[in-house]
């Protein structure tokens, strides 16, 4: 299913596909409420520094674009899904995936083209431009919508 297009060239659906294969999860947080967002920021900052590559140019950048990322995608699963959401942080080939699970397979993440600056809303339209990949999928029950960042290197010399 191709992305819709509305009228300021804003992805308004998100598209139905399941991230690359996780080589394994580097952790993982079960919210209840907005509040237990603040935990799961502080663990993103150490998983980043503790599982990163020691050559991962501009580790601060990246560890700030997944905290917004999972702040934005379980706060949408918080206000709009079923209970409990879960945040996972996985690593693929090279890659940190955030995995933004709840338990609500029937709604799909859509962005409103024609909402007002300052009127919000605008989180799954910070997380595409903040992520390399982003994309959804439902499972018999529940629904994931996840963000995926490229862990770069330092170039050498």
């Amino acid at each position: 299913m191709a992305p819709l297009v509305g009228t300021k060239g804003a992805m308004t659906r998100w598209t139905n596909r399941h991230p690359m294969p996780p080589d394994e999860e580097i952790a993982r947080w079960t919210l209840d409420r907005p509040p237990a967002l603040e935990a799961v920021r502080a663990g993103l900052q150490r998983a980043v520094r503790a599982h990163a590559p020691k050559n991962a140019a501009d580790l601060a950048d990246l560890a700030e674009r997944l905290m917004i990322a999972a702040t934005e995608l379980a706060g949408n699963a918080l206000r709009h899904g079923k209970p409990p959401t879960v945040v996972a942080l996985l690593r693929a080939d090279g890659h940190l995936i955030i995995d933004v699970t709840d338990n609500d397979p029937t709604t799909r993440p859509t962005v409103d083209p024609d909402r007002r600056p300052g009127s919000g809303g605008l989180g799954l339209t910070l997380t595409q431009r903040l992520a390399q990949e982003v994309g959804w999928y439902p499972t018999d029950t529940d629904k994931h919508v996840w963000a995926q960042f490229t862990i770069a290197a330092d170039r050498p010399g």
